[in-house]
């Protein structure tokens, strides 16, 4: 059977292999089952029937564009069912964990027997809706691709489809308003009018700028040019190496912390992967290139108008979308709406009392630059997880900044101090009391939890709170089964021990780390930003 959907306004089609079809049989019985039973959506025809998770149903089941990936999005309140489905799974079907598990999601890669062709191999998703969660990135970035494909054809030349005046218009356009509909699925229908506001403004931003109907269609998934450099990622170097076993060369690591561009424009796509494809490579196919080099040649692709890449953000209702071209030159290095503000560190609060609060759970504490600008670091609640450092524009609709790459984040830090002995490795913080009471040699100590505690007390707001209560109160997290609580809260204790010990690293620190969640510097990719 051939699987049917809408892809930047391209009918996209796979075949629903036999293999495939076990799978989703095989999940349908174990959904159903007595012990285990639960509601949910069944594909069909590449549309969904049943009841979803927006009206009261525990879980969805969607195929990704190509349908390699089968995604089974379920409510947090079903988490152990859901362990016993992947388990089962797993027995089933030669099954094997690819990723890590988060508390967000697990992706198991299925085989129906061993040495099995890739056509008989399939990725099962596993991902948690949380209360409140919001549509999933995917699905808001290919709504994005589709419309602005729709308002590229017919913009200019081409005038076969008026999106109108407003979002209104745009939702009464049959063509866009069911085309979105097939991309945000039964699963999340209820939330597409949320984003048709944004979607509206992201069009119009767009050709405002870069008004022409030349543009290729915007591709979104395995043949976008995000998934083009995911898979050259390996070749893009910071720093080539040399002889000296200290000094190995280093690989960008991942797209996302280099690049923060969810899609792309392009005028002949297929002409400038070729071009990327070389120069990436290098001339004897081999060497690579260094990630400086390759901004640059991106600068010039967007300066010319060849290829732009483009980071979506949220629109508030009522609010008008801007675009700002970001790390093309000495000015665009730096945000103009951060540098004006000319902050102090008189200006930045320090909201630290989750590490001690004891009437909160809470894993996250909080950078706050004035009433504008917020870095969010944040542990985990139900897994041993390192921290993550996320950024928030919060001077209108609370963007979503990005998270920085951590590995930036320490080596800001060593480049402040060689006494810096924080790492963002939870195997180094206890999982256990007997670890937090007794810990491994390879540990840190609770006297250094003591020291850290002690010094980090003039930043709270309750100066009254002791180590005593500390202590009582991360043994008692440990012994309540909260472990990644307690551990997330002594990796926070120590981190921002060494960046407030000696107050010796200043504003222009907590704005790099805000830049770098941003994804603003020479390091980063030359891209539009839509806000």
């Amino acid at each position: 059977m051939d699987i049917l959907f809408l892809s930047g306004g391209k009918i996209m089609t796979f075949t629903e292999t036999t293999f495939r079809k076990t799978v989703k049989q095989r999940l349908k019985e174990l959904f159903e089952s007595k012990t285990l039973g639960v509601a949910f959506q069944n594909i069909t025809n590449g549309r969904m029937i049943g009841k979803s998770i927006s009206e009261g149903g525990d879980v969805d089941v969607l195929y990704s564009l190509k349908g390699e990936v089968i995604y089974v999005d379920y409510n947090e309140n079903i988490g152990t069912k859901i362990d016993s489905i992947k388990e089962s799974l797993k027995k089933s079907y030669n099954g094997k964990d690819i990723s890590p598990s988060s508390d967000k999601s697990q992706r198991i890669k299925l085989e129906n027997f061993k040495n099995a062709p890739k056509s008989e191999r399939d990725v099962v998703n596993f991902r948690v809706l949380r209360s409140g969660a919001r549509t999933p990135t995917a699905i808001q970035e290919h709504g994005s691709a589709f419309v602005l494909s729709v308002a590229l054809k017919t913009n200019s030349a081409y005038k076969g489809i008026d999106l109108g005046k407003n979002h209104i218009a745009l939702e009464s356009n049959t063509y866009v308003y069911e085309g979105l509909q097939k991309i945000f699925t039964p699963a999340y229908e209820d939330r597409l009018k949320d984003w048709t506001y944004t979607y509206y403004q992201q069009q119009k931003v767009f050709l405002k700028k870069y008004e022409d109907s030349r543009w290729s269609e915007f591709e979104y998934g395995n043949n976008s040019f995000v998934k083009f450099f995911e898979e050259h990622i390996k070749n893009i170097y910071v720093t080539f190496g040399s002889s000296n076993p200290d000094r190995p060369a280093k690989t960008l690591g991942k797209y996302e912390q280099w690049n923060p561009a969810d899609i792309y424009a392009a005028y002949n796509m297929s002409v400038i992967k070729k071009e990327l494809d070389e120069i990436i490579k290098g001339k004897e196919n081999t060497k690579g290139i260094n990630l400086f080099r390759l901004n640059q040649y991106l600068i010039k692709l967007l300066q010319d108008k060849r290829l732009v890449g483009i980071s979506l953000k949220k629109i508030k209702q009522g609010d008008n979308a801007e675009l700002i071209l970001r790390n093309i030159d000495s000015d665009s290095y730096m945000d103009p709406k951060v540098e004006t503000k000319q902050y102090k560190m008189s200006d930045i609060i320090f909201d630290i009392d989750g590490i001690h609060d004891e009437n909160k759970k809470t894993v996250s504490t909080y950078v706050k630059f004035g009433d504008g600008y917020q870095i969010d670091v944040k542990g985990s609640s139900s897994k041993f997880n390192n921290l993550a450092f996320g950024t928030l524009v919060k001077a209108k609709s609370a963007a979503q900044g990005g998270n920085a790459p951590i590995n930036l984040v320490i080596r800001l830090m060593r480049r402040n101090g060689s006494d810096m002995s924080f790492t963002n490795d939870n195997s180094k913080y206890p999982r256990t009391d007997d670890e937090y009471y007794d810990p491994p040699s390879s540990y840190f100590k609770r006297d250094n939890y003591k020291t850290w505690f002690n010094i980090l007390k003039k930043h709270f707001k309750n100066k009254s709170v002791s180590f005593r209560d500390f202590d009582n109160y991360i043994g008692a997290l440990y012994e309540d089964g909260d472990g990644a609580i307690a551990q997330s809260k002594l990796m926070q204790l120590h981190f921002y021990y060494d960046s407030l010990k000696q107050n010796r690293l200043g504003v222009d620190y907590w704005l790099k780390i805000l830049y770098l969640g941003m994804k603003v510097g020479k390091i980063f990719a030359p891209h539009a930003k839509i806000y």
